[in-house]
């Protein structure tokens, strides 16, 4: 719901807090004493851009939390000439006895404490750092994946009773010794079959 709107002198100061959701963003738009505009508005840095433009005559500040959507709408923010910050969630100062929490009141809640000096920030990094942060991660993941795979493949062949010496040339190895003989009988060769079909790897 829009908020009435207040006049305010030619190149004032101007907090934005915004709120991110996927599908819909809450901003906020203050002074340090006054707020002036409080509206949901569609996700997107578009219609973000369209709001912040009536405020062109202002020096505009905005924050919002570090989080899921991580640092694309800082870059933006930034390469449009509005400083950002990307405040922790966890250090946010909380206000004692109210646990009431809206999109609203959180929109509202992060352009007054930026208004007033009070929030922390996290360190954003760079396009290039975030690229190599990115790899790093996939590559961690990627090796989470392939162990949990190599584990489950051992469980369900010790099932059937088959025995996997500690291969010596690492995965590759591992892979050769999973068609190992001892698979016993026919039956139990059928029902070990159907059991490694339906791991989906």
């Amino acid at each position: 719901m829009r908020r009435p709107k207040h006049q305010v002198t030619s190149g004032e100061d101007l907090f934005v807090g915004i709120d991110l959701h996927k599908n819909r963003w809450h901003v906020t738009i203050r002074t340090v004493d006054l707020e002036l505009f409080s509206a949901s508005i569609p996700g997107t840095w578009e219609s973000l851009q369209r709001i912040l433009a009536r405020y062109a005559g202002h020096q505009l500040q905005a924050v919002y939390e570090a989080g899921y959507f991580g640092f694309r709408l800082h870059d933006r923010l930034v390469a449009h000439g509005i400083p950002c910050l990307v405040t922790p969630p966890s250090l946010v100062p909380q206000e004692y006895g109210n646990r009431v929490k809206t999109d609203c009141r959180d929109s509202s809640k992060l352009a007054h404490l930026l208004a007033k000096g009070m929030l922390k920030r996290v360190w954003v990094p760079s396009e290039e750092e975030l690229y190599h942060r990115q790899v790093i991660r996939r590559r961690r993941q990627l090796v989470r994946d392939r162990v949990r795979t190599q584990s489950r493949i051992k469980a369900e062949l010790r099932f059937f009773g088959v025995h996997l010496e500690e291969p010596r040339g690492g995965p590759r190895s591992t892979a050769r010794h999973c068609g190992a003989s001892g698979l016993g009988t026919a039956g139990c060769r059928k029902a070990l079959l159907v059991s490694w079909n339906s791991m989906n790897f």
